[in-house]
């Protein structure tokens, strides 16, 4: 890209973060609470994001496998799948009342979130020319989607003391769909974005090296994201059991995002980045024994500005590795890492059924793991020396390879049978409406 062009487009992308921010603050921040103060339990829950994870690792596998499907009709897709995201994204407060409807928005809306995230990585990756370029854009981003964030967490969080549910429900995701309109239309207005992406080859060697590295940091951001969205799902039931009030857990969003913000700028290196890792699992373990629920923003605070450290070290390391594993499959590595970590949370909290304070405790466990491969499979956080590094980093990279492969298998396995009975159940009723009309039509 021209260098007079590079300032306009880096703005814009800010700007769409800034705005997006906010959208997805209040969308996603807001899912969980409704669902828990609404009288469904961790279980519930779980069943309803379960399938998110799944059809996100199939998507995910799909890309990964045949990227010339994205790469060739680029923008039309970015700019799509940025629109129907939102779209899709309004309509939860609607369905609270029928969860299997909840489920279905919740998986295409993350599978379309999923696409945007994963097109606009690939729009930095190939945007920037340089490394640093990639990591600065990326980190002026974060820091701005945390600064809309907590805005859309302020907001999110006042509400309630002036509305009831379900009225506060409706106003909050109105306000979030039109909102990230404006992301969308900012994302129109990026001068010259590619309409598709040419892909370089790398020789074999250093594909095989690059991979190696990079399913590594996919491991580590997994595990972190495991036991990150495992937090999400069982704090405010767990807030709930405290009899704590409704602005309480949606508070933990607000402090949540200011930690993130503050997180953004903290953490300058790859020692800083085990070092804040190491921090947050302490802190993920103490959740449960925090009886106070006041205590408990703080306590949010405090994980999302440590829980940046995992961000920031996977950003790092897929823009090293982007033009050696080629920009679609960086993207693919450092956005579907949250899906992967989403199913491992919910089939956890489904199949052995924990309090929420057990669950937590097993978020910090995958954390826990997160660190351990992070101290000895990564070369830039290691603490052994670099010949142990290279035999710990194969060990878990063909480990890691074996489990993604069943995992993707199941996923496909799983939506297909969903599918299934999704046109079964369409069918029957059908058949149903139609024995009614002719019954209507018959006078019976």
């Amino acid at each position: 890209m021209p260098g007079r062009e590079l300032k306009p487009g880096e703005l814009l992308l800010v700007a769409e973060a800034f705005t997006g921010g906010f959208y997805v603050a209040v969308s996603r921040g807001l899912f969980v609470p409704m669902l828990a103060y609404s009288g469904y339990s961790l279980e519930s829950i779980s069943w309803v994001a379960l399938p998110a994870g799944l059809g996100g690792i199939a998507l995910s596998a799909a890309v990964f496998r045949r990227s010339e499907a994205v790469t060739s009709r680029f923008r039309v897709l970015l700019l799509s799948s940025h629109l129907l995201e939102r779209v899709l994204w309004t309509t939860p407060p609607f369905l609270i009342q029928w969860l299997a409807a909840e489920a279905a928005v919740y998986l295409l809306g993350n599978m379309f979130s999923l696409l945007t995230s994963l097109l606009l990585g690939v729009l930095i990756f190939s945007y920037f020319p340089s490394e640093r370029e990639v990591v600065r854009v990326s980190v002026q981003r974060s820091a701005a989607g945390a600064a809309a964030s907590l805005l859309g967490a302020l907001f999110m969080t006042y509400l309630p003391t002036v509305a009831e549910p379900p009225t506060v429900y409706y106003v909050l995701y109105i306000t979030a769909f039109a909102v990230g309109l404006m992301s969308t239309v900012t994302l129109l207005l990026i001068p010259r974005m590619p309409a598709r992406v040419e892909e370089p080859l790398q020789p074999g060697d250093l594909q095989e090296a690059a991979m190696v590295k990079g399913v590594n940091a996919y491991l580590v951001l997994v595990l972190m994201n495991a036991g990150g969205n495992l937090v999400g799902l069982a704090w405010s039931p767990l807030l709930r059991g405290l009899n704590a009030p409704l602005y309480v857990p949606l508070a933990l969003s607000l402090t949540g995002n200011l930690g993130a913000l503050l997180g953004s700028f903290a953490w300058k290196s790859y020692r800083a980045y085990l070092a804040a890792m190491g921090v947050n699992t302490l802190l993920t373990a103490l959740i449960p024994f925090v009886r106070v629920p006041e205590a408990h923003p703080l306590l949010s605070l405090s994980t999302s500005f440590t829980f940046m450290g995992a961000n920031l070290l996977g950003m790092q390391l897929f823009a090293q590795l982007s033009r050696r594993l080629g920009r679609v499959k960086a993207s693919v590595f450092s956005t579907s890492a949250g899906y992967l970590g989403l199913l491992l949370s919910t089939a956890l909290s489904i199949a052995v059924r924990m309090p929420p304070g057990a669950a937590l405790l097993a978020a910090a466990s995958f954390k826990l793991l997160a660190v351990v491969v992070a101290m000895l499979a990564i070369p830039e956080t290691a603490v052994v020396p670099e010949r142990r590094v290279y035999e710990y980093s194969r060990l878990v990279y063909s480990t890691s390879l074996y489990g993604y492969t069943f995992t993707v298998q199941a996923s496909r396995e799983f939506l297909k049978a969903m599918l299934e009975m999704l046109a079964t159940v369409a069918l029957v009723t059908l058949i149903y409406l139609v024995y009614r009309l002719t019954a209507l039509l018959a006078g019976v």
